[in-house]
């Protein structure tokens, strides 16, 4: 059963980013840092990200790169979501077993009909099904046995899935149930070849050893000898890190925990274990892996804190971003690679590409540098956009109970004032009377 496609970029994107890159390469003589940031920036930056969660109540939806968020449903005793393979529709199940289908970008939201949940049966999961033609939904239930442990897991028992077909034309839903968990995502994977094939990563006893495909030697990646059971390598999508995923110690009735570990090459490889206290799959349930962004950089976790965006890149918000309150449905993020459309081009391109990834005072930097060069009309264009993120991020330290300065990455600059709020910098349609959720309790 599939639970996170990630999709790759068209031919004509890839050949139009392989474009941008070529233009944005520093001439003969400029600083090599600054040519393999902009390649960095062009092979993650130009994605919208988004993550669906819940308070129990209202069903939240959040680009986890500008952070504005919008509340897309509310009914009492929301817990489970799932977006279709393709990311078009939202599920939302209750409770009580209703069910709907949202899309996420319009808001509109579809009744499915009513799932058949057995006395003592509580909803634990979704997942979005295919094909792409109908709704395909299959909700994941079972009995709990004794009370809830840490970190919001139970013992259960008897699980079974239930899983909904029903034509867009809006005939009735057929239903069909199954016993059991989900089939098993944890399959071992020791070997996996670089997005760009040119390497091949396999685990050796210890050891994460990286061959080359076409002759040339092999190196030793990790640094310390692997977690034991390690099951599971994922590569980023620009070939210059993994993720290693392994069992973690059990916690009461969150038995099947995940652990992980990045290995990044920047300059050598470097290798960074994912904190205990953030969580990447429910420890509950014996057969998900972590959701990797379809972006194949990024991962999505949970905390005490609330929703984290698992980020092993070298940026100035860390490794583990806020981006979302407290979820008491399990968190997904959105399927699909959607291009964020440029607003600008030529000299500005770069700026803009800063804007993307959240870093808006080294986006401020290159406006200025290119001011001379670039049209104004591009030029104020693109400062709009740039007020618009500063507001953003103004209202999320605020939320968060953060100095501003946390989220800069130019901490020693003075702050850009802002001009009041403006629209959302965000083409999905955002409901009436959704306002942002108040502070996040750390």
């Amino acid at each position: 059963m599939h639970v996170l496609a990630t999709v790759s970029l068209p031919v004509w994107s890839r050949a139009l980013l392989a474009a941008i890159l070529t233009l944005a390469a520093a001439p003969a003589g400029a600083e090599p840092a600054r040519s393999d940031a902009t390649a960095r920036l062009i092979q993650t930056a130009p994605y919208k990200l988004e993550v669906a969660s819940s308070d129990g109540n209202k069903v939240l939806i959040t680009n986890a790169f500008t952070l504005e968020r919008r509340r897309l449903w509310e009914r009492p005793g929301v817990a489970a979501l799932a977006f279709s393979p393709d990311g078009v529709w939202l599920y939302a199940v209750t409770s009580s077993g209703e069910a709907v289908a949202i899309d996420p970008d319009a808001g509109k939201v579809v009744p499915l009909g009513k799932l058949p949940i057995q006395a003592g049966e509580q909803v634990v999961d979704a997942v979005g099904i295919g094909p792409t033609d109908q709704f395909g939904l299959a909700a994941i239930l079972a009995k709990p046995q004794g009370p809830v442990a840490a970190r919001g897991c139970s013992t259960w028992t008897v699980p079974r899935r239930v899983v909904l077909h029903r034509a867009f034309d809006g005939t009735a839903p057929r239903l069909e149930a199954r016993e059991g968990w989900p089939d098993d995502q944890r399959t071992p994977r020791t070997r996996a070849v670089s997005p760009n094939t040119k390497t091949k990563v396999s685990i050796a006893g210890p050891a994460l050893q990286a061959e080359a495909q076409f002759g040339a030697g092999g190196t030793t990646i990790s640094k310390t000898a692997l977690p034991v059971g390690a099951f599971q390598i994922d590569w980023m999508r620009d070939s210059q890190g993994l993720a290693l995923h392994y069992p973690k110690r059990a916690e009461a009735a969150c038995k099947f925990r995940v652990g992980t570990r990045f290995y990044r090459q920047e300059g050598g490889w470097t290798e960074w274990n994912l904190p205990d206290g953030v969580d990447t799959v429910r420890g509950d349930q014996p057969w998900p892996t972590p959701a990797a962004a379809p972006d194949g950089m990024r991962w999505l976790g949970t905390s005490v804190r609330g929703v984290e965006l698992i980020e092993p890149l070298p940026r100035f918000r860390g490794k583990v971003a806020l981006i979302a309150p407290p979820s008491s449905a399990w968190p997904k993020l959105r399927p699909g690679v959607r291009a964020l459309p440029s607003l600008v081009g030529g000299p500005l391109r770069l700026a803009e590409l800063w804007l993307e990834t959240g870093d808006l005072d080294q986006a401020g930097v290159e406006i200025d540098r290119a001011e001379k060069t670039a049209a104004p009309a591009a030029v104020a264009k693109l400062r709009g956009r740039l007020q618009k993120l500063i507001e953003v991020r103004a209202r999320r330290a605020q939320e968060l109970a953060l100095p501003l300065v946390d989220l800069r990455s130019n901490k020693q600059a003075p702050a850009a004032a802002t001009t009041g709020p403006t629209a959302p910098d965000d083409d999905a349609v955002e409901p009436p009377a959704a306002p942002t959720p108040t502070r996040v309790s750390p």
